[in-house]
């Protein structure tokens, strides 16, 4: 047997069980946000790092840690990161965080991802009361499907995509102020947002500076849950502010709207 070949048969299998795995679970460790003191507010800030670079750097025996999303931006976007130096200390779980970014801070904006149906609107009576109590504004947002172009069966082209964007945007945008209605007496913010939802939901938290998302959540469970996944579960862990999640369709209290 030539021996190149069990050499190159035993490379392919330590990769295979040895380097893929290891290198699958330092990036998994750290692509999970941490919960950091920052030094500049002595207070306790959510930090997600770049993971790629973290475990390459780690494989070269070369620390790497760069912030790549954290609760204090964008007010601290150009930080010295030096929650970052070595050794890296994290919060302890009892440990709370200032959600706009000074110890004991209102909530200011609370932006709730609206879904188009009426069991996402469960959540409004639970941001409802909260913005009240914090004096906050609310900012509703619903992403929507990127819009297409939209051709006839003899291939004619019927509208643009600038075009249906520009119509669905104003669809969703009315929807959003119907659902406003039950926001009465407080500050509403509207947005539509086109893409991805969790990815787009994330970026309109930080784009807004928002402190609170809040989003109602379909309570799954077993295979369902591991197949679909959720978009709240996926914002809750890219997010670098807190979430609140209602069940989906399940207003809180509702016996006391009236």
């Amino acid at each position: 047997m030539d021996p190149w070949l069990v050499l190159l048969a035993l490379v392919v299998l330590a990769v295979l069980f040895v380097v893929a795995p290891v290198a699958a679970a330092t990036f998994a460790y750290w692509r999970r946000p941490r919960r950091l003191v920052c030094p500049e507010e002595g207070t306790v800030a959510r930090v997600t790092v770049d993971a790629r670079r973290a475990a390459l750097g780690e494989a070269l025996g070369r620390r790497a840690l760069e912030a790549v999303r954290c609760s204090f931006w964008p007010r601290l976007r150009f930080c010295r990161q030096e929650c970052l130096a070595a050794p890296l200390h994290e919060a302890p779980p009892d440990a709370t965080a200032a959600p706009a970014g000074r110890r004991g801070a209102p909530i200011k904006t609370i932006l709730v991802p609206l879904d188009g149906s009426a069991g996402s609107e469960s959540v409004l009576w639970t941001v409802g009361e909260l913005a009240r109590v914090q004096g906050a504004r609310v900012r509703l947002l619903r992403v929507a499907v990127p819009a297409p172009v939209i051709r006839a069966a003899d291939e004619r082209v019927v509208a643009f995509a600038d075009q249906e964007t520009a119509r669905v945007e104003h669809e969703e945008m009315a929807y959003l102020k119907q659902a406003a209605r039950d926001l009465e007496g407080l500050a509403v913010e509207t947005v539509v947002r086109f893409g991805d939802p969790a990815a787009e939901i994330v970026s309109e938290a930080e784009a807004s500076g928002a402190d609170l998302v809040a989003m109602a959540t379909h309570q799954r469970r077993g295979v369902t849950r591991v197949l679909k996944g959720s978009v709240a579960e996926r914002v809750e862990r890219a997010a670098t502010v807190p979430v609140v999640l209602v069940p989906y369709g399940e207003p809180a209290l509702s016996g006391d709207r009236a």
